[in-house]
């Protein structure tokens, strides 16, 4: 902890390329903040209250990057297909492969998640309290119900202090709750690509039962050859008020996916010549995955004597998977996954003090099988295994406000993570082994409101990610590798946020944020000349994260709002090697230099609205070696529709129109993707239409 405390002196190294926008931010936002003294404001954002950080603080009070995305931002007029589209005005977050179900959305943040090929790695995700992480380090957003989210949290930059392994950034989701009327509701989506989504809502409130039910039916031919999806899935969320101070929650989600087909990257060529197409070999061997989950939870609150309270929950998590694979080999892969998990914790909350303490155990079972790829048929056996993997977890975290402007917060935790597997087809050797990994992740921020409505922070924070349970191979042998590390991250911050109004009292808020990060011990692939074609990975690497982050949302005219989001990123390699070959100084593939976001949202009186939103996307590398660039592009979207309520009746027809100037770009790019394979296209100019019937019970 002494070495962390020194580090926190670094923080005033980072100024020297962010001094010049803080000392011209502060110059122009102290003039706003200081006319918001005069008169209160007429127009005004919300002031959320933030729960990313393990307590409930103000978001203009917490010395972190948070942002926060509301339920119209979720749900109105939107396709509800991907996280991509609520998550595009955050900056920081980049997200790719919307498009591919069978491969998942990319989700990364500060360029953490980057470097997953399949699902989420280096992300926590967490939907109601339940983890949509495993214990090591893969998520996935397929079990998500935008349909029903009522508001999502993104902290930026590693929490690992608070949420254990694979924190380089959390999303927290939250379901709705039940209105006090009950309701019913219908939304039915239809558009291009043979895209079909139907969707039923029902909640309310009966004695001391709140209810929200949703129920989701997608089709979707999908715009390539090859990547079609279909889906259906449940989100319920039960809260039973058992006294006037204790609360249960019960959680369920189901989800059952039959197809999701994996059109596979192309090359450059290829996607010129028919965008639409499906990699050969991925038809040949018919791509593709399915999975069949169920999630269910308990959340227990109680509020003690003031200022005290708990927390207890419990989850499992069943969830049966089969994918093909587009090579014979071991190319078809199944699994049949236990996860459960509990914790707890007491949080503490009085005027200038917040404090919890707590625990968390995961435990992940699979029995996992694969077999030969014979063009799409089931073929020999070529693996059979048990895996266990463990995960105990203990953490602290605490805010103290020593004056009225200045507030100081820490968290620590310390996380025991065992791998074990138990090799069940030794016709190739005994690959049994086991893993343990002890962690201890410390975070520190301070903030201060240097005016009422505007304040600077700082913060040093230490994330790690473990090597999950395939990564763990052994290239020498039988069981995990010994000398395979996880990778660690040590991350600086200062940042200037805050609210107000400028012209005729109108709203506004605004955030600026720089950041470096150092990553030890990357964990980076690589192929053996004796087993070509297989990934064995090592600690081989080590880079640099230096970035900005802008955001800024202002009221222009009554009704209409722009949000504007800026992302700078220089990731470069410091030191990796890799097969003899030095890509030290090299752009880490990926993750463009630049990324921004344009948004304007317009609501009148009578209910028509509408939302305009320019996406653009700096070049990025698609290789460690730099070798292949892939151009910039710039995407607009339109959203129109219309809320109108006649006494119990609620309608709102809505109109969507993606990719409006029909740009070429790519949806998804493949790293380090063999035979220049590395492009995913997007869908050309492409809508959809849909309406929203609600009937309320009063």
């Amino acid at each position: 902890m002494v070495a962390f405390g020194r580090e926190l002196c670094l923080l005033a190294a980072m100024s020297r390329f962010v001094a010049a926008p803080f000392c011209l931010a502060l110059s122009i936002f102290q003039s706003l903040t200081a006319s918001t003294q005069e008169a209160a404001s007429l127009h005004t954002l919300p002031d959320y209250t933030v729960t990313a950080t393990g307590l409930n603080q103000p978001k203009q009070r917490v010395p972190f990057a948070v942002s926060t995305i509301g339920l119209e931002q979720i749900q109105q007029a939107t396709t509800q297909l991907s996280l991509d589209e609520p998550l595009q005005t955050v900056p920081g977050v980049f997200v790719l492969n919307p498009y591919n179900y069978a491969q998942d959305s990319r989700i990364s943040i500060r360029g953490f998640g980057a470097r997953a090929n399949f699902g989420i790695r280096g992300v926590r995700l967490i939907a109601d309290g339940i983890p949509a992480t495993t214990p090591d380090g893969q998520g996935s957003v397929d079990a998500v119900d935008l349909g029903s989210t009522e508001r999502i949290e993104v902290l930026r930059g590693p929490a690992s202090a608070i949420y254990g392994a694979a924190s380089g950034g959390v999303i927290l989701l939250e379901s709705e709750s039940g209105p006090v009327d009950p309701f019913l509701e219908t939304r039915w989506t239809t558009g291009s690509d043979a895209l079909l989504q139907g969707q039923l809502k029902a909640g309310g409130q009966y004695a001391d039962l709140n209810y929200l039910m949703n129920g989701t039916y997608l089709d979707y031919g999908g715009y390539r050859d090859h990547s079609e999806t279909e889906n259906r899935r449940l989100n319920a969320k039960f809260q039973y008020a058992l006294t006037a101070d204790s609360t249960l929650t019960a959680l369920v989600n189901r989800i059952d996916i039959p197809v999701q087909n994996d059109p596979g990257g192309l090359t450059l060529q290829e996607a010129l010549a028919d965008r639409t197409q499906a990699r050969q070999r991925n038809l040949d061997y018919n791509s593709g995955e399915s999975v069949d989950q169920t999630t269910l939870g308990l959340r227990y609150e109680h509020r003690l004597a003031e200022p005290h309270r708990i927390e207890l929950k419990t989850y499992t998590v069943q969830r049966d998977f089969a994918n093909r694979l587009p090579f014979e080999t071991g190319g078809q892969v199944s699994f049949q996954r236990d996860f459960w998990g509990l914790g707890g914790q007491y949080r503490f909350a009085a005027e200038t003090v917040e404090a919890a303490v707590g625990f968390n155990y995961d435990l992940q079972q699979d029995d996992r099988a694969n077999y030969d790829n014979l063009n799409g048929d089931r073929g020999d056996l070529s693996l059979q295994q048990d895996e266990e993997i463990e995960n105990l977890g203990l953490f602290a975290v605490g805010s103290y406000t020593l004056f009225d402007a200045l507030t100081v917060s820490a968290a620590l935790r310390h996380d025991f993570i065992d791998y074990a597997v138990d090799d069940h087809f030794l016709a190739d050797g005994d690959d049994s082994g086991q893993r343990r990994f002890d962690q201890t992740s410390p975070m520190a921020g301070v903030i201060w409101e240097f005016v009422p409505s505007a304040a600077l922070y700082a913060n040093v924070a230490r994330s790690f990610e473990t090597p999950t349970s395939t990564e763990l191979a052994n290239p020498n042998g039988g069981g995990f590798n010994p000398d395979l590390d996880p990778q660690v991250a040590t991350s600086y911050e200062i940042g200037l946020k805050g609210s107000g109004t400028w012209f005729s009292d109108r709203a506004l808020r605004y955030e600026l944020v720089a950041f470096h990060i150092d990553i030890e011990d990357s964990i980076v692939p690589y192929e053996l000349v004796t087993d070509p074609g297989r990934d064995y990975f090592r600690n081989a690497g080590r880079s640099e994260r230096d970035g900005v982050e802008a955001g800024l949302q202002v009221e222009l005219l009554d009704g209409l709002m722009l949000d504007l989001s800026y992302t700078w990123s220089d990731f470069e390699y410091t030191e990796f090697i890799a097969d003899g070959t030095d890509y030290s100084g090299n752009q880490l593939p990926g993750i463009p230099e630049h990324f921004a976001n344009f948004q304007l949202n317009y609501r009148h009186p009578s209910g028509f609205f509408t939302r305009w939103n320019t996406r653009y996307t700096g070049s990025l590398q698609a290789d460690d070696a730099n070798t292949t660039t892939v151009d910039a592009s710039t995407v607009s979207d339109l959203r129109i529709g219309w809320l109108a309520e006649h006494g119990n009746w609620t309608f709102e027809p809505y109109l969507g129109l993606n990719n409006v100037f029909d740009e070429f770009y790519f949806a998804n790019i493949r790293i380090n993707a063999f035979g220049g394979r590395y492009y995913e296209p997007a869908p050309e100019r492409n809508m959809y239409a849909g309406i929203r019937l609600r009937y309320t019970f009063r």
